[in-house]
This record gives structure tokens, sequence and C-alpha cells, in this order.
């Protein structure tokens, strides 16, 4: 059995590894695609065309309701008062500054409200909602805390990267870095790899599988979601 196979296989090996590494271990080559996708890089170096972002907000819009939910699902579950603040804290933030962005961005960007209230989720991202959810609500609390895990990692990975470098001067790309580069999403993201560090060596060797199948599917849903806004073609992984 490869050393990958479960946590204790890997940890042997590595005293200091913690269990989230081992997820990204686990995910190989699609955490790198995903959190290295050309979209995120446009971002960053503003080369980003106006349509494929403005494609990428109406999707990311629809979705907030869903992440909302998502964290409704976890605050329920969570096993601590502690646990349960951090992540009220997150949904908190998620319906009153980020919602604040997307408004102003559509607003800079001609993208009348009928557009993107009305808008229907494109497949890929029903398919990413849905993961989410699944394993949120119906999961236990660890498969619902890798899935969102893996979708705020990724955007600290290529947020921090790209906040190394000078804003671009379009707000909606600027602002959007520094959402996820600050030291505010910075803290929630590393509370969520703490808690799943804390959470998944516990778990069976087959509930560490299932988690890090669901981590590695997000990973994967993620680029996904970058290259439909990218190319205007949703693909759905195999």
């Amino acid at each position: 059995m490869s050393e990958l196979t479960h946590f204790s296989g890997y940890a042997a090996a590595r005293p200091q590894a913690r269990f989230s590494d081992w997820l990204v271990a686990q995910a190989d080559d699609r955490w790198n695609q995903a959190c290295g996708h050309p979209f995120t890089v446009a971002i960053g170096n503003g080369s980003m065309p106006e349509a494929a972002y403005v494609r990428y907000l109406i999707e990311d819009y629809t979705f907030i309701t869903d992440l909302a939910s998502v964290l409704g699902y976890l605050v329920a579950k969570a096993p601590s008062m502690a646990a349960k603040r951090r992540l009220a804290g997150f949904l908190a933030l998620l319906t009153s500054e980020e919602n604040d962005y997307f408004l102003r961005s559509f607003a800079a960007l001609n993208v009348p409200s009928e557009t993107y209230v009305s808008a229907a989720q494109g497949p890929v991202t029903r398919a990413f909602a849905q993961l989410l959810l699944d394993s949120a609500g119906a999961g236990t609390y660890a498969e619902g805390l890798a899935c969102l895990l893996c979708a705020e990692w990724v955007y600290l990975t290529w947020g921090e990267r790209e906040a190394a470098h000078p804003r671009p001067d379009a707000f909606w790309l600027a602002e959007w870095i520094d959402l996820h580069a600050g030291p505010g999403f910075s803290g929630f993201v590393g509370w969520l790899r703490a808690e799943m560090d804390r959470v998944g060596p516990a778990l069976s060797q087959a509930d560490q599988a299932r988690v890090s199948a669901i981590f590695s599917r997000m990973c994967e849903l993620e680029f996904a979601f970058f290259e439909a806004a990218w190319t205007g073609k949703p693909v759905l992984p195999a």
C-alpha cells in the first residue's frame, strides 16, 4: 500500500506533516492546476479580458447563496462554540463586504442587475456548489470542512501570489486580490487548516480516504470553474 493511501503512512516519514499537507499531496497536480490557472494570473497582471471576468462574476454571484448555506450547515455541525464562532464570522463577512464588491463591480462593468439577479448556474458552478452542499449538508463535519478548505485555500494561494505584485488598475481586479490575500481571509483559511489538522488524523482510514477524495474533486472543479470563465466553454471534469 502506498504511503499516500492514508495519513499515518504519509506522516511516518514526515514527523512535522499536517493532515492538510497530506490532502494537498493526495491531490497532486490537481492542486497546482487549480491554484495556477491562467485566469488567476490574469487577475493579478491586469490582462484579464472583461468578457471573461463578467462571466466569472456572474457565476460566482450565483454561488454566494449556496456558500452561505454551506457555512450554515457547518456552523450547525461544528463541535465547539469556538468553531461555530469562526464559521459564523466568515458567513457574516460573505454576506456583507463580498456582496458589496459584486454589486459595485457589476455596475462598473455595465452588467444590468436583471442579468446577474436572474442568472442560472452553469453546469460547472452547479457541480461545484452541489459537492459543497452535499459534503456539508448530508456529509460529516470533516467532509464539509475538507470541501470548504479546498475552496478557500486555493483562493488564498493564488491571492497571496498575486498580492506580491503591483495591483492592476481596475478596482474589480485589485480588490478581488485584496479580499483573498489580507490578514482576515488568511487567518480564516489558517483556522480551517488547523481545524482540519485536528479532526483529520482521528478519522478512520476509510473516512480519511473519503475526505481526501472530496478535497481532490474540489481541486478539479476549481480548475474547471476558472476554465469556464476563461474560455466561455464550461466542461465538467470526468
